[in-house]
C-alpha cells in the first residue's frame, strides 16, 4: 500500500482503534504500557483511515500477565477491507526494527497455527523457527464484542535471530 504510515498509537486514536476491535480497556492498557516504555503500540494509517494496529513487548508488562518470552510480538490486526495489501507485513517489519534498535538479539512470537496456518507460514518464510516440536493448548483471554472471555486455543512459539 503506497500511502501507508506506521506510527506510535496515541490517546486520540482510541475511537478508531475501538472501531477495528471493540476492546477499549485493552487499547488503553497498551497505550499505558507504551507510555512507561515496556512496549510499543503502533497503528497503520492510510490517508485518514486507521487500517490496523500491532504491539510489541520489549520488557515484561506492568499491567498484564507476564509473557513467556520477551521481546515478543503481540496482537496484530488489520481491518478486513485492507487485508492482503502488505499492511500486516509492514507492521511486523516495523516491530522487528524497534526490537533490533533496542539492542535485542532475538524476537519471539506466539500464534495459533490451527486458525492461522497462513500466519505460521508467513513467519517461517521470514526466518522464524518453532520452539516446540508440536503446537500446544493454552487458555487465554479474548476480547469479544467488548467482553473478555477465556478461551482455549492452540499455540506455537517461534523465534528469530535478529543479528543473523
Amino acid at each position: 500500500m503506497q500511502d501507508l504510515n506506521i506510527r506510535n498509537a496515541t490517546d486520540s486514536d482510541l475511537p478508531r482503534l475501538c472501531a477495528l476491535r471493540d476492546a477499549r480497556a485493552q487499547h488503553e492498557a497498551k497505550l499505558l504500557e507504551a507510555t512507561v516504555g515496556t512496549s510499543r503500540f503502533l497503528v497503520a494509517v492510510s490517508g485518514l483511515e486507521l487500517v490496523g494496529f500491532a504491539s510489541v513487548h520489549i520488557r515484561q508488562p506492568l499491567t498484564a500477565a507476564p509473557k513467556s518470552h520477551v521481546p515478543k510480538l503481540s496482537d496484530c490486526l488489520v481491518g478486513p477491507a485492507y487485508r492482503s495489501l502488505g499492511i500486516g507485513r509492514a507492521l511486523v517489519a516495523a516491530r522487528e526494527c524497534i526490537v533490533r534498535d533496542a539492542g535485542c538479539e532475538q524476537l519471539y512470537v506466539s500464534l495459533d497455527p490451527v486458525e492461522n496456518a497462513w500466519w505460521l507460514q508467513f513467519f517461517l518464510r521470514r526466518g522464524y523457527r518453532t520452539l516446540q516440536d508440536a503446537p500446544f493448548r493454552k487458555k487465554e483471554f479474548r476480547h469479544l464484542s467488548g467482553r473478555i472471555e477465556t478461551v482455549e486455543v492452540w499455540r506455537q512459539d517461534l523465534v528469530i535471530n535478529l543479528r543473523a
